[in-house]
């Protein structure tokens, strides 16, 4: 088919013109796309106990629990991964701590300056936060921190956390990696309970809308949803917008237009690829997701074919399948994140496909039969080590898998899931 009658079907697709009318904005922080350093207040106001939100103390809680699952955690001494165990955390309070943004560390001759910290004075801790959201670390830019942080409080413990929206890790191994998967499951979490005042509740899914709005549209979502079927429709054409459009480079695209304009070609597709680029002018964002998902389309059309109650949720560089019959295992009480699942990652021009379960929104009579599912699948595949990503526990993993072998994987391990479950 000509890219002319691709792009002919593209407009003419109605859930196209539905995906355009849902992704329209009306909340100020969705028209007002929040940079990395409201991002860090809005962090700091969340782990401050003495804020308006009534949480108290859950969010650094959380947060540090899961640093404490970060399989990097292993560079730290023996006693900050004890005191990070989630059976220590959850013992501790946090209600004295004082939280600063943008907090000067004190280098000579330097304006330097690490995002989130809160210190504890009577428990003689801090916890330092560096915050990536869409930005890359500069050159020794963590081991520099580290250095000034020890010399600032070199009594105190000192836990360092880097939360990177890119999932790109710390050159410094002082540092573990939290990213940003956490801040929206605690967000969503925290939205489904009942006691959490509305106001609170509007102010939280206003920041996880325009956190996730660019890159992490949820397969629950209507917005989601079609943008999914879209990618997976218009596979071909998609393709042809990523050649016109230079990657990962919005503020190019003045003179992405202008090559198209003042190019050498003309005719049907010259024509087309302006349209297209009209279209994709209205959206960017949204479509920007579509580039991203188009990756996928192979494992959402497959699938969907094999398992009708399938869920998928696309996130910045990963997505991740489950089945809806799977949660049956979840209390609605703790979450509803999943009991069980696959993440698809793309590395280049291959795919990993690694299975996990997940005890963080389980009910509670399920997780012992759960951990020994685990224990055995791990030693079946030569997992040596319960290693926790994330909150997850893997059981297998499949690398360096090609596009086909890829998708075939992740049915497979589908399919696994369900029968290590179907008794449970």
């Amino acid at each position: 088919m000509s890219l002319d009658s691709l792009v002919d079907a593209l407009f003419a697709d109605s859930d196209v013109q539905r995906m355009l009318a849902l992704s329209t904005h009306s909340e100020p922080l969705q028209i007002c796309y929040p940079k990395e350093v409201n991002i860090s207040r809005f962090l700091a106001w969340l782990i401050d106990p003495t804020q308006g939100h009534g949480l108290g103390d859950q969010a650094i809680k959380s947060m540090l629990t899961r640093a404490g699952l970060s399989a990097e955690k292993v560079n730290l001494s023996l006693n900050d991964r004890r005191f990070l165990a989630a059976a220590n955390i959850h013992t501790l309070a946090f209600s004295s701590i004082v939280v600063i943004t943008e907090a000067e560390l004190g280098l000579p001759g330097e304006r330097r300056y690490v995002d989130v910290l809160a210190v504890d004075p009577a428990a003689k801790l801090y916890v330092a936060i560096e915050n990536k959201f869409g930005h890359f670390e500069s050159k020794d830019q963590t081991k520099t921190y580290y250095k000034a942080l020890r010399k600032l409080f070199p009594s105190f413990r000192g836990i360092h956390l880097y939360l990177d929206s890119n999932d790109h890790e710390p050159e410094d191994d002082h540092w573990v990696p939290v990213n940003y998967t956490w801040l929206t499951e605690f967000i969503t979490q925290v939205e489904q309970l009942t006691w959490v005042a509305p106001h609170v509740k509007a102010t939280m899914a206003q920041f996880r809308f325009a956190i996730q709005e660019e890159d992490d549209l949820a397969e629950g979502t209507a917005v989601g949803t079609i943008v999914t079927t879209v990618a997976s429709r218009h596979g071909e054409v998609l393709d042809a917008l990523h050649e016109i459009l230079t990657p990962n480079a919005p503020r190019s695209r003045a003179k992405d237009l202008a090559a198209l304009l003042n190019g050498v070609s003309s005719g049907n597709d010259a024509k087309a690829n302006i349209r297209l680029f009209q279209l994709y002018s209205r959206r960017p964002q949204v479509w920007d997701r579509c580039l991203k998902e188009r990756k996928f389309a192979k494992f959402y059309h497959v699938l969907r074919a094999q398992f009708s109650h399938l869920t998928a949720d696309p996130r910045r560089v990963v997505t991740y399948f489950s089945l809806k019959e799977f949660e049956r295992l979840l209390d609605p009480d703790l979450g509803t994140f999943w009991a069980a699942a696959i993440s698809v990652r793309q590395d280049g021009e291959h795919f990993r496909v690694t299975t996990f379960l997940s005890l963080s929104c389980v009910k509670a009579e399920y997780r012992t039969q759960l951990l020994n599912i685990a224990k055995l699948e791990r030693a079946r595949n030569s997992i040596r080590q319960p290693r926790r990503d994330d909150g997850n526990i893997t059981i297998r993993k499949g690398t360096s898998l090609p596009p086909v072998k890829a998708v075939e994987d992740a049915s497979a391990q589908l399919q696994v899931l369900r029968g290590l479950l179907k008794d449970i």
